[in-house]
């Protein structure tokens, strides 16, 4: 019998990895693969399933993955007292991966995770070998400061969630969904899976204090870009309606030798559209950081230095 809609919400499903605690803070990880390490930090209201259900098994035939779920995301759990700058986030991810024993990866962080991958490469480029960003939300895009207030306020969390997980919110939830695959459409694995984590009371709390700490971590970020020290990868997809593509225009103008693809026909969420394009870059990046995987390397088409 096809379970009821009710019983699908609360099918929460079990952590597909392992915990590591680092930096104060409960991280959740998935490892797979063998060959040179790559780590993939996902982006607002992700988790580790961003890797996972996209370009992960096929990244997992060439090199030894580990995706992690950011600080107070997916399964892991943010420390105790203060928000999340990128800048903290990368901080606690580094630690994770050091005690992991995870030597100069190459780094892939979409949308936030692209912000908190930079701010790994700023304060440690010698633990990284390179960093390859996907619809990087990496600049202030500004906004309103009271709608960072009340996405942090517990009234307003609680009723989002309870919004979100009844029957009027499955509309808006999937409208999300949409508008970040478009103009691709939302895989059905995805579909089940995203929304349930996105949507648990602490991952929503999360979710809106990460969004005030971004911009001031950013703001703070971004004068460090021009010393980057190692090799960058900018992709984005053309169609783009979450970050606005001139976001990363912008970053590939002002760090000094990135370089740049722009994927026509893709949205937010290229590793799922666009795979193939993406595993190049990442092969691309691997190659500029001295990186051999395990497998032939083609260049990717489209890319701009």
């Amino acid at each position: 019998m096809e379970p009821t809609s009710s019983s699908r919400k609360r099918a929460a499903p079990a952590p597909p990895g392992d915990f590591i605690t680092a930096g104060g803070a409960r991280v959740h990880y998935v490892r797979s693969g063998g060959g040179p390490p790559v780590v993939y930090i996902h982006g607002a209201k992700g988790s580790v399933y961003d890797c996972l259900l996209s370009i992960g098994p096929t990244l997992a035939e060439r090199y030894t993955v580990t995706a992690f779920d950011r600080p107070g995301s997916g399964f892991s759990r943010r420390p105790t007292g203060g928000g999340m700058t990128p800048q903290a986030q990368a901080s606690v991810l580094r630690a994770a991966a050091v005690g992991l024993g995870i030597e100069r990866p190459v780094l892939i962080g979409h949308s936030l995770g692209a912000a908190v991958a930079l701010a790994w490469a700023v304060a440690a480029p010698e633990s990284i070998a390179a960093v390859v960003t996907l619809g990087g939300y990496v600049l202030p895009l500004g906004g309103r400061p009271w709608v960072g207030a009340l996405l942090r306020s517990p009234t307003i969390v609680a009723v989002t969630g309870g919004l979100g997980r009844s029957r009027l919110g499955r509309p808006l939830v999937d409208a999300a969904l949409r508008r970040a695959f478009a103009p691709g459409p939302v895989p059905a694995d995805y579909e089940r899976i995203a929304p349930i984590l996105a949507l648990d009371r602490a991952n929503l709390a999360g979710d809106g204090e990460d969004r005030r700490s971004a911009e001031a971590g950013l703001r703070a970020l971004q004068p460090l870009y021009p010393s980057l020290a190692v090799p960058l990868v900018i992709v984005v997809g053309a169609d783009d309606r979450m970050v606005p593509p001139s976001t990363s225009r912008r970053l590939h103008a002002i760090v000094p030798g990135s370089e740049f693809i722009e994927l026509p026909g893709a949205g937010h969420l290229p590793q799922f559209t666009t795979p193939g394009a993406v595993l190049a870059a990442v092969d691309h990046a691997a190659e500029l950081g001295g990186v051999e995987p395990h497998v032939c390397f083609s260049p990717p088409p489209g890319v701009a230095s």
